[in-house]
């Protein structure tokens, strides 16, 4: 996986994950929904999923890990387990920094960054498993670069087979 295709998918899949994000911590956390509020969660779990997901290899790293779990790579499966990671670390980071931002860091500062948290990984990762194909479609026509893709670690069986 490319440099450039991990930073389009960084950004396209940060950019969705930024809106869920911008949009649900509020009404879980029972704070008002802002336009500004949502506007600088919008640009900056964007800009912050981008450079993260560009410079750290998360992408390979989160299929590798739905691979150790024992997933078959192009499973469904595999497919549903690759986003546990990337879902977890950006919602962490994300989480901490725009709540840094937006109420500072005092002693309740762990209770707002994580009470909301549970709710917000779940929403995130509905999200991400039906951003991410559109997402690698984008990025790969955009690119010009065929569509990375999944395969049965035995070569060929169907997914059919494999499953029983």
């Amino acid at each position: 996986m490319t440099f450039g295709f991990r930073a389009l998918m960084g950004f396209l899949m940060s950019f969705f994950l930024a809106i869920t994000m911008s949009l649900f911590s509020p009404v879980v956390s029972g704070a008002p929904l802002t336009p500004e509020g949502f506007a600088t969660g919008v640009v900056v779990g964007t800009v912050l999923g981008t450079v993260i997901l560009a410079l750290v290899p998360l992408i390979p790293l989160s299929m590798g890990f739905a691979v150790s779990c024992g997933a078959r790579e192009g499973l469904l499966g595999w497919f549903l387990l690759k986003d546990v990671l990337l879902c977890t670390v950006l919602v962490f980071v994300i989480s901490f920094v725009l709540t840094f931002m937006m109420t500072g860091f005092d002693a309740q500062f762990a209770n707002r960054l994580l009470a909301p948290m549970p709710l917000i990984w779940v929403i995130c990762y509905v999200v991400a498993i039906q951003v991410e194909p559109l997402c690698m479609l984008v990025a790969s026509k955009v690119l010009r670069m065929p569509l990375p893709q999944g395969r049965p670690a035995d070569g060929g069986q169907d997914e059919k087979e494999a499953l029983t």
